[in-house]
């Protein structure tokens, strides 16, 4: 009799199987007897009583953090605070194809990261950046600078005018002061043009 159950099981489609194997596979860790060299990274922390800090990491980890010295300017602590808010709206560039400019709203904002969502499109195409990333961009940049845009899912696009759009559906665009990290150094005296070459790291295999 538990042949037929076998098979069931077998014949359930490649997504029901995934979520299936991810259920089993958390079993089967939770089933495993405990190692008595437990990592330190899993060892409860004095400091997990109350709120986690660096501090305290690093010195149960016996570890040292990376000067500041080695990061770039980007790479630092924001200058600005992040004044985004859910529902604003502004363009920017689609992660998986960088030579697409879209209509984004903010979905969620944490602390200096925001949660992108492309406008007409389901949530999880979402994704994550910082908010002085130079891929966004105010309202109307793309039509100012003669990039074409990638309007919102179900608008025509000889039709599509932001602020028609905004009023219409009673949204608010990104304010240009947010995007102060287009006016502090400003663009290079030099530009890349057709044909130089360069070294780049490869986007699909980032250790090349």
């Amino acid at each position: 009799m538990k042949q037929p159950n076998r098979k069931r099981k077998l014949n359930m489609d490649s997504k029901e199987r995934l979520d299936q194997d991810g259920r089993l596979e958390q079993a089967e860790e939770e089933k495993k007897p405990k190692d008595s060299t437990t990592p330190l990274s899993h060892v409860p922390s004095a400091a997990a009583q109350g709120a986690w800090s660096w501090e305290w990491y690093l010195k149960e980890q016996k570890a040292v953090a990376a000067p500041v010295e080695l990061f770039s300017k980007d790479q630092s602590f924001p200058e600005h605070e992040n004044g985004f808010q859910i529902g604003m709206r502004l363009e920017g560039i689609d992660p998986r194809h960088p030579s697409v400019f879209c209509v984004l709203s903010v979905a969620e904002v944490c602390g200096y990261r925001l949660r992108l969502h492309f406008d007409g499109y389901l949530s999880c195409y979402d994704f994550w950046t910082n908010a002085g990333s130079p891929d966004i961009h105010p309202v109307g940049w793309c039509e100012k600078t003669k990039h074409e845009l990638h309007i919102p899912k179900g608008y025509r696009k000889d039709k599509f005018v932001w602020m028609d759009y905004l009023k219409a559906c009673k949204l608010q665009n990104a304010p240009k002061k947010l995007f102060r990290n287009r006016s502090p150094n400003g663009p290079m005296s030099k530009e890349f043009q057709v044909g130089m070459k360069l070294e780049a790291v490869d986007r699909k295999n980032p250790s090349l």
